[in-house]
């Protein structure tokens, strides 16, 4: 494990994966790691609540993605709970306007003090994923759509597409336990008229991940997504 308060350490860790650290990076996130574990005693940001770990588990972790993203465009975190993965992906990405969505206001409250604090070039939005994904200012305006451990495949890609660009792509972050038959990204992207390409495993300090990438290829029905309540009875 790595020691965070070292620059050295952790470019060097991050290095090992292929992502460039800079030491303005390495700052800004530092701030973010401590304002994390500030907020955890008020409320649920983050079970992981030790330096090192954070910068393994949620740092490095939300790193990896750099490689899926453009250089610039609207990126949309869906479920963002206390930042991850956008907050990273906009400290190590800053030409990437990032909005960061989740349904706890408090949540929200915490991630729009951190882009302020850090200068970010993000926005935090509380609300509902069915719900805003029929509102045009948000409905199929982001090149990229990520989410990590949110909800099962049919129903983040419910969600989650009707969001994206034409062109643009769902990443979906899962761990050991995924398991495309129960997940039914496949059949959901099918009706959604998305493209869903081979899962992409890879060892994370020898924990098990994979990424989960679909490809939106025309334009979403406009009866998805449905309400919650429909999506969670009936799922693609």
């Amino acid at each position: 494990m790595i020691e965070p308060r070292q620059y050295e350490s952790c470019r060097s860790v991050f290095g090992e994966y292929g992502i460039a650290l800079t030491e303005e990076q390495y700052q800004k996130l530092r701030i973010y790691e401590q304002m994390l574990v500030d907020e955890s005693i008020r409320q649920n940001v983050t079970a992981v609540r030790e330096p090192a770990e954070i910068w393994i588990r949620h740092f490095l972790d939300a790193a990896y993605l750099l490689r899926f993203l453009p250089e610039q465009g609207e990126l949309l975190d869906m479920g963002t709970g206390g930042g991850i993965p956008a907050i990273p992906l906009a400290i190590m990405r800053p030409e990437l306007h990032i909005t960061m969505l989740d349904s706890e206001h408090n949540k929200i409250v915490f991630c729009t003090a951190v882009i302020e604090r850090q200068g970010l070039n993000a926005s935090a939005v509380t609300g509902r994923a069915e719900e805003l994904a029929h509102d045009p200012v948000y409905r199929e305006q982001y090149d990229v759509v990520v989410s990590r451990a949110m909800a099962n495949g049919s129903m983040l890609t419910e969600l989650s597409v009707p969001f994206l660009k034409v062109n643009g792509t769902l990443i979906s972050m899962k761990g050991k336990q995924y398991d495309p038959e129960t997940e039914r990204f496949a059949s959901a992207a099918d009706i959604l008229g998305c493209r869903c390409e081979e899962p992409i495993g890879y060892s994370l300090y020898g924990e098990q991940k994979y990424l989960i990438l679909l490809r939106k290829c025309t334009a979403t029905p406009a009866q998805y997504p449905r309400r919650f309540a429909k999506i969670k009875r009936s799922p693609l």
